[in-house]
C-alpha cells in the first residue's frame, strides 16, 4: 500500500532529523579531538577553538530549551509558563 503524502513528509523530517544530529555529534567529536591537544596550539588557536566550543554549548543548550519546551506542551497540552 503506498504511502500517504503525511506518511512522506513525516519520513523526510524524520531523516532530517538524523542526518542534524549526526552532523552535530560529528562537529562536537571533532572539536573535543581538536581540544585533547591542547598543548600543540598555540594561543590564538587555543582561544578559536574556546569559541567555537561555546558556540556549540549555546547552541545546545537552546536545542535543549527548544526540546523542553515542546515536552511541556505535549505532556499538559499548554505553552510553557515561561512563554506566556
Amino acid at each position: 500500500m503506498p504511502l500517504t503524502n503525511a506518511q512522506k513528509q513525516a519520513r523526510y523530517r524524520d531523516r532530517l532529523k538524523e542526518r542534524a544530529q549526526t552532523n552535530s555529534d560529528t562537529v562536537e567529536r571533532e572539536l573535543m579531538l581538536e581540544a585533547e591537544r591542547t598543548g600543540e596550539l598555540s594561543e590564538q588557536e587555543r582561544i578559536a577553538l574556546a569559541e567555537k566550543l561555546a558556540d556549540l554549548a549555546k547552541d545546545l543548550l537552546w536545542r535543549a530549551h527548544r526540546l523542553s519546551k515542546m515536552a511541556h506542551k505535549l505532556r499538559t497540552g499548554e505553552d510553557h509558563p515561561l512563554q506566556r
